[in-house]
């Protein structure tokens, strides 16, 4: 999928690709990788943050081509990525992903290795990073004193990811000034569900900050975990999840998808970060 904007207006995703093989202006072109995923939202909220990214890099003169991809699930993958952005100039390839696990290290890796005749290069993962603090404690309720706030993470076989997600839960502890833990939904590390299991004294909320970047299947698990029927089902509101890192909503950095009347809300934060990353991955 080749992200598409034109001037003074919102920068929808179009399928397919306009590229030639070679840069009209010699800008660097960008590559955005996502793990992939079957739910039609998080499609179109993972698309709203290509089309708000390519709007801004190519706004402030920074890249040409920009193409979204994905490691799995979904098309186009990441070889296909790397064939049609032009060859004649660097290439810088931003995984869509919160920490780097299998899919950076194995996959993105050997991809780079396949297209070693040409300089694409490799930039950080979006996590962790104190401006998505942000955007999880703006996502929390107002919190009580004995409320216990666990940052639900998908987790990873890969340890180095896990660690990530466990520096991510430093940070919003910084951001809340009060402590965080870390609850993994699959790989290792401490299981959300030992959190969601524990006995809570009367009025004390588990209050799980979602660090999942957008719905989808790891979403799905975590409310499926966590989420309490509420009083109107007989229950008492004692967990709480809040929504992933992109959901709809009034945000800026608004963008509306062709055929969708929902306008799909892009944080600014993740658009500074990612350019942040194409800045760093230019700048090596």
């Amino acid at each position: 999928m080749t992200v598409h904007s034109s001037p003074g207006s919102p920068a929808p995703a179009v399928a397919g690709s306009s590229s030639t093989g070679r840069s009209a202006s010699g800008l660097p072109s960008l590559g955005l990788i996502s793990h992939g995923t079957s739910s039609a939202q998080g499609q179109a909220l993972i698309e709203a943050l290509a089309a708000a990214v390519a709007d801004d890099l190519r706004e402030r003169g920074f890249v040409d081509e920009v193409v979204l991809g994905h490691v799995d699930v979904q098309q186009p993958d990441v070889d296909e990525v790397i064939d049609r952005l032009p060859s004649d100039c660097p290439a810088v390839l931003v995984p869509l992903l919160l920490s780097p696990g299998y899919h950076v290290h194995v996959d993105l890796a050997e991809a780079l290795e396949r297209a070693a005749d040409r300089d694409v290069r490799l930039a950080m993962t979006l996590g962790p990073d104190a401006r998505l603090a942000k955007i999880l404690a703006d996502r929390l309720p107002p919190l009580r004193e004995d409320d216990e706030v666990v940052l639900a993470a998908a987790g990873s076989s890969d340890e180095r990811a896990n660690r990530f997600c466990e520096a991510m839960g430093e940070l919003l502890a910084s951001e809340l000034g009060r402590a965080v833990s870390v609850g993994f939904l699959a790989g290792g590390g401490v299981p959300l569900k030992s959190f969601v299991e524990q006995n809570r004294p009367d009025g004390s909320r588990l209050i799980a900050a979602n660090y999942l970047l957008a719905p989808g299947f790891f979403d799905d698990l975590a409310r499926s975990l966590v989420t309490d029927p509420g009083p109107a089902q007989g229950g008492s509101e004692q967990r709480l999840l809040s929504t992933p890192l992109l959901a709809p909503g009034p945000e800026t950095c608004a963008v509306q998808n062709p055929g969708e009347a929902r306008v799909q809300a892009v944080p600014t934060e993740l658009v500074d970060i990612v350019r942040d990353r194409v800045l760093d991955a230019l700048g090596d």
